[in-house]
């Protein structure tokens, strides 16, 4: 079955260390007043939602489906428990007086809340995040029921089976055949003259009966096939308009494997019946103790000479025309395959395209309202929903609100703290430092100065040979997208002014943003950008944020193209 691909919709806290968030001060009361539908909880405790230990600060038992608790803690996000691992995120504000209603059988839901800011917002970010899941759930309900996915699917899945059994039968067919050659090739050699030795008649018997016996044995399978393929497949019914290209490689297929397959009943086929009465009689012959007679056993191997001479021999030819037809064919019934798999997608992408659409609004939705929440540390139950790699400037903002408003909550420190690291302010999807050095004339030019271009961002020196290497890739990407927006800022860790400059010249460096403080490893734009090893390349876009590092070849002048045609 078919499904539409989603992101995973959570509600979660990230987990650290520690307790929750406590000021020095003494919180004012908050209470809060909870009206429970649809209950079967007895007991609640308000805890820690994040943390090593779990932490008590209130309980309460229910009561006609309701409790009410007055807390003096800090503002920071709770757990309602109501045990067994069914639980309420709340946020408490010093101060507030809350009324609330809570679903016991949707716990990620708000039903109704007053007098808290903070858990409104949250009302109104589940209610997106609940849109998002009805909108999936509808969509693959219904390309569930779609007759077009429901015939594709049955469509790929019996072409898909249908080749297979073929490429056995084919097997088969090819492995009787080949029993056939060697029962052939066994006569030429034990009876040249249409008479098998009587000292190597035991011989000829038993290498004879054994290659009898495969080619029937390979046979059968083939047989049954033949009874009941057309019961299994049938590709002739039901079939869609706009898709005869794929029927034409279908029935070119089907064809192809019906014609081989009538080569094998008209070969192999034709003397089944002679090979079966060869096998029962000297079955027949071996249990009544009549094969030990020399007259008996001449027959016999007469009979099958008979056979090889008549039969096997003028069609010989058609084995090898077998294999050919089948290695010809070989690919068919993959591409088949392939094509039903295609015009599958082609169903369910119409449905996905929907879902894209609507979740991208309601993500777009979302963000706008964790931005208008941002210095709330509600919004910390919502943020991780989105990656910090693809949404690093969200969280940026985010963290950097929190921390004027909770400097000391443990996640906004943490995360402050990574915000403000080497490793962060260089991590893919973060604006790229400025930076500002002189260059060989002693000019100092800035990094910033090339906003609105497409900018490499290169760490090199004259004495690295790999950095010098890639050179030629970078003057190559520089000719030819400078034109349309492209630059490249290179930082050398040099500390001889002279070996810089002629390095610059010899490998036709011929951008003018070349900057070093000379300082080798010591090098300040290289501690700013936690630069440890040369080449270190970074790509950066027109509005100034890194996308990409080390690119090297054509990855380079990939990413660049992209970027410039954007």
């Amino acid at each position: 079955m078919k499904y539409i691909k989603s992101f995973a919709i959570l509600l979660c806290v990230m987990m650290i260390g520690g307790q929750s968030f406590a000021q020095t001060t003494q919180p004012a009361t908050s209470t809060v007043q909870v009206r429970l539908l649809n209950n079967d909880f007895s007991h609640v405790d308000l805890v820690n939602s994040y943390g090593n230990e779990r932490k008590v600060f209130a309980s309460s038992d229910i009561t006609n489906d309701q409790f009410t608790l007055n807390l003096n803690l800090a503002n920071d996000i709770y757990r309602f428990d109501f045990g067994n691992d069914n639980f309420f995120l709340y946020v408490v504000k010093p101060g507030e007086n809350v009324q609330l209603t809570i679903d016991a059988e949707d716990l990620q839901s708000v039903p109704s809340v007053t007098g808290s800011p903070s858990m409104a917002f949250v009302k109104e970010a589940t209610g997106l995040t609940s849109r998002k899941k009805v909108v999936l759930d509808s969509l693959n309900a219904a390309l569930q029921s779609d007759p077009n996915q429901k015939y594709w699917s049955n469509i790929t899945q019996n072409v898909n089976l249908y080749s297979q059994t073929n490429d056995d039968v084919d097997r088969y067919i090819i492995s009787s055949f080949q029993s056939a050659d060697s029962l052939a090739m066994l006569c030429k050699q034990m009876a040249p003259s249409n008479k098998v030795k009587g000292s190597e008649m035991d011989l000829f018997l038993a290498s004879a009966t054994k290659l009898l016996k495969n080619v029937d044995n390979n046979y059968r399978p083939f047989a049954s096939y033949l009874e009941n393929v057309g019961s299994y497949y049938d590709f002739s019914t039901g079939r869609q308009p706009g898709n005869d290209n794929f029927y034409a490689k279908l029935d070119h297929y089907i064809s192809k494997v019906n014609g081989r397959h009538q080569m094998a009943i008209s070969s192999i086929g034709s003397y089944m019946d002679i090979v079966r009465k060869l096998i029962a009689d000297r079955d027949s012959l071996v249990f009544n103790d009549l094969m030990g007679q020399k007259k008996v056993a001449n027959g016999w191997a007469e009979r099958v000479i008979a056979l090889v001479n008549e039969h096997i021999v003028p069609m010989s030819a058609k084995a090898n025309e077998y294999q050919q037809q089948v290695t010809a064919d070989k690919s068919s019934g993959a591409g088949l395959v392939s094509d039903s798999q295609q015009i599958l997608r082609e169903v369910v992408n119409t449905y996905q395209t929907k879902y894209n659409e609507t979740d991208s609004y309601l993500n777009g939705k979302l963000i706008d309202l964790i931005k208008g929440h941002k210095d709330d540390v509600a919004v910390l139950m919502f943020v991780d929903m989105f990656p910090r790699e693809q949404n690093a400037a969200l969280h940026e903002e985010v963290i950097r609100a929190l921390h004027v408003t909770n400097p000391d909550h443990p996640i906004v420190k943490e995360r402050w703290n990574i915000l403000n690291s080497p490793a962060h302010k260089t991590s893919i999807g973060a604006m790229a430092p400025d930076l500002a050095f002189p260059d060989p004339d002693g000019k100092i030019r800035k990094l910033s100065d090339l906003r609105g271009k497409v900018v490499l961002l290169d760490f090199w020196a004259s004495w690295c040979g790999p950095c010098r290497r890639e050179s030629p890739n970078v003057r190559n990407v520089y000719a030819k997208y400078h034109d349309q927006g492209f630059e490249v800022f290179s930082v050398s860790l040099d500390r001889d002014a002279n070996n810089w400059k002629k390095a610059i010249a010899d490998d036709k460096l011929v951008w003018p943003n070349h900057v070093s403080d000379l300082k080798y490893w010591s090098s300040e734009a290289a501690a700013i950008y936690g630069v440890r090893s040369i080449p270190s390349m970074f790509l950066i876009d027109r509005e100034g944020r890194i996308v990409a590092k080390d690119l090297r070849g054509a990855a380079l002048e990939n990413a660049v193209r992209e970027l410039i045609n954007k």
